[in-house]
């Protein structure tokens, strides 16, 4: 009990050294008609729950206060970008609810908009997300690694009049927005559309199916109604055992398994050049009768690149996702 009452003491002092009314109105919903509003005098940079950046805030942003945490930090909801965030209570102060007509015309200014994409995405390689499209020290957000899950919102032109993309960094696991900000576009990659691909037959262009680009790096995505709604990037097979381009199904799906290289045709034996036997192997969907499938790949991480004999291998969270979206008879489209 007396930890409780100490993280209140704290909590109470953060409060009072913030400007709010009170401790009751802290802990109100913030998207309710009794929240306090707040606002900061300067800019500053909301903060995630793994204490890293989530986007610039400018100066004179309104937001609304919520819960006090146990760091010190305020958590607060800005309307202005529809994201909760941390803030430090030193950084805000209170401010008068403000009307709704102002509320409405809480949109952020941004850089030249060159057009809408509304794409899901994978960084390429790593990449830096940055506050405005502008190479500088005080624009970085954060750091995204190799195939960080991305929604590319549009693209923009950066102050030097080069190409960004405005993107939602996403959690890998949950796929809600955790930061925003933009990206170099040479370093984010996005599917290709349909036509641009398979046949000029389009009759099948039309519910769930997946689509293979092996451009490098090779991307698997996941269409419903012919508009993508999830991407990733995926290991593909090498020159010796390519992935099998061409129209495919899902004729077989097995939760977990063993691979083995010992009953492919024709057989190799575990301990020979070329041989394997792997264990544990989950949500593996086979669209070839030789062995082709999309699976968990735990043994080699090179996604978007050659390494497999002929499989597209998926992150452990992508696997998870492309088994509960697929289906026996799921059509399966690989291009180049």
């Amino acid at each position: 009990m007396s930890t409780r009452r100490t993280f209140l003491r704290v909590a109470g002092a953060s409060l009072a050294a913030a400007g709010l009314a009170s401790a009751g109105s802290a802990f109100a919903d913030p998207q309710s008609d009794s929240a306090q509003w707040l606002t900061n005098p300067q800019a500053t940079r909301l903060t995630g729950a793994d204490d890293q950046p989530i986007l610039s805030v400018p100066a004179e942003t309104p937001m609304r206060a919520g819960r006090l945490l146990p760091t010190g930090q305020i958590e607060v909801w800005v309307p202005r970008y529809g994201l909760y965030g941390w803030v430090a209570p030193s950084a805000v102060t209170t401010m008068s609810a403000p009307a709704p007509q102002d509320l409405a015309g809480e949109t952020p200014a941004g850089p030249p908009l060159i057009g809408a994409v509304g794409l899901p995405g994978r960084v390429s390689g790593g990449a830096n997300l940055r506050s405005w499209p502008v190479v500088r020290d005080d624009t970085l957000l954060r750091v995204m690694p190799h195939n960080a899950p991305l929604h590319v919102l549009s693209r923009v032109q950066g102050d030097a009049g080069d190409e960004w993309y405005n993107v939602n960094l996403l959690d890998p696991t949950a796929d809600h927005p955790v930061a925003t900000g933009f990206i170099l576009n040479s370093l984010v990659r996005i599917p290709r559309l349909r036509e641009q691909t398979v046949s000029p037959d389009r009759g099948d262009n039309r519910g769930r199916h997946f689509q293979a680009d092996l451009q490098e790096p090779a991307m698997l995505a996941a269409f419903e109604n012919g508009s993508p709604i999830w991407a990733t990037l995926a290991l593909k097979g090498t020159d010796a055992n390519a992935t099998p381009l061409g129209a495919h199904r899902i004729l077989a799906r097995v939760a977990n398994e063993t691979m083995t290289s010992e009953r492919v045709s024709p057989p190799i034996p575990r301990g020979a050049p070329g041989g394997y036997y792997l264990e544990g192997v989950l949500y593996t969907q086979y669209f070839t009768d030789d062995g082709a499938s999309i699976h968990y790949n735990y043994w080699s991480h090179n996604w978007g690149y050659a390494g497999t004999h002929g499989c597209l291998g998926v992150d452990l969270d992508e696997a998870k996702f492309a088994w509960d979206f697929g289906a026996i008879g799921t059509p399966v489209y690989i291009f180049t």
